[in-house]
């Protein structure tokens, strides 16, 4: 083996070190800046019988989403599994975050626990909580 072939050799089995040290250290560094994004945006609704909460769960499974329901608040909590690629795979470039997002959302009345149903389709989770009877007021005239 000429000089030129053994150097050539040791720079390519250092630039493959590198590579494989490089997606480790992605891996380590997503693991402490990722969790998807932490907090899902939700928009809360209101109309004269019921509260709709809506969020964004692109690339989630419906089996993969909790939710959390008191007569006060919702929590939702989801969980994004990182792909295994298969042998002879590898990244190029990684940049979709994985792990656990959650969001407790203080609900703005109360609601009734029983009725209330949650819809998931094309990544998009509607809650819908009716809301309880709003006891009403009476005013007293004092003598």
């Amino acid at each position: 083996m000429t000089r030129r072939n053994i150097a050539e050799q040791l720079f390519n089995d250092a630039l493959n070190t590198i590579k494989e040290s490089q997606g480790e250290l992605e891996k380590t560094i997503s693991g402490y800046t990722s969790g998807v994004s932490g907090r899902p945006l939700v928009d809360v609704i209101e109309d004269y019988n019921n509260i709709i909460v809506i969020t964004d769960l692109p690339g989630f499974k419906k089996e993969d989403i909790k939710l959390d329901i008191s007569e006060a608040t919702l929590e939702i909590t989801a969980n994004f599994q990182e792909d295994i690629l298969e042998e002879g795979y590898s990244y190029i470039k990684k940049e979709r975050k994985y792990g656990e997002i959650n969001r407790k959302i203080e609900l703005p009345v109360r609601i009734k626990i029983d009725e209330s149903q949650a819809d998931f389709e094309n990544g998009i989770l509607k809650v819908t909580m009716p809301k309880k009877e709003i006891e009403e007021n009476l005013q007293i005239i004092i003598d």
